[in-house]
């Protein structure tokens, strides 16, 4: 049983308290530099051989860590920049700045409101923590983002060897958060966030777009100003 009068929120990171952040597909172009208009490599053409296979989707392993995640990513995104035509050596060649590509704290945009919203938060009692389907090294981006003093602590599937939605990482999270006895998830994915969050007996907000089908989810708001009053 939870803590009564101990409360959390769990905030997602891609597309919750960022905005405009790189897909995987754009670090893919982006590695490949120039050569990537000379062979016609663009995030839409990459879209279909990358729909799957990363360790948080249903066909991926979720239990990779370490070097196994990025062995994994390393053999996805060669078969794609091979199928698109690029030659070998220079697909490996690629493929091995994306690790660096995708921690670049310059690629992504905190929304401008996400602190203040944070704070008001931390001002109604609710401690804030990360939980977030992502690389391995993805807390140091945090800390370059200027953002880690603003959470209690952080689960991250690339650490963690589980994934949203898999029930067993937020029983995970709630030890990370000492089993408050309200918790909260923030996403804009309403699987991995919403549907996860509701499944572990969680409230659930999502961020969604306007015109966004229900996704089950407690609230559903379009930008991230509208949670606290919701607390």
């Amino acid at each position: 049983m939870g803590t009564p009068g101990r409360r959390a929120i769990f905030w997602d990171f891609d597309g919750t308290l960022t905005d405009g952040e790189p897909t995987w597909r754009r670090c893919l172009v982006l590695a490949l530099g120039e050569s990537a208009s000379q062979y016609g490599v663009t995030a839409d053409r990459l879209r279909p051989y990358l729909k799957r296979g990363y360790p948080w989707h249903p066909d991926g392993d979720p239990s990779l860590t370490g070097e196994a995640f990025w062995a994994c990513l390393t053999v996805l995104f060669e078969k794609a920049f091979k199928a698109l035509g690029v030659p070998d050596s220079l697909a490996a060649e690629a493929v091995g700045r994306v690790r660096e590509i995708v921690q670049d704290e310059r690629l992504y945009h905190v929304r401008e409101d996400a602190p203040g919203v944070l704070m008001a938060c931390a001002y109604k009692g609710y401690k804030n923590y990360i939980l977030t389907n992502n690389f391995p090294e993805w807390e140091g981006l945090l800390n370059r983002l200027k953002l880690r003093p603003y959470f209690a602590g952080v689960v991250n599937s690339g650490t963690a060897g589980m994934a949203k939605p898999d029930p067993r990482i937020f029983r995970k999270a709630e030890g990370v958060a000492n089993y408050p006895g309200k918790l909260w998830m923030v996403g804009d994915n309403p699987i991995a966030d919403i549907q996860g969050a509701k499944n572990a007996g969680w409230g659930a907000i999502h961020l969604a777009k306007p015109g966004s089908p229900p996704s089950g989810a407690d609230y559903m708001v379009q930008n991230l100003m509208e949670i606290p009053k919701l607390l």
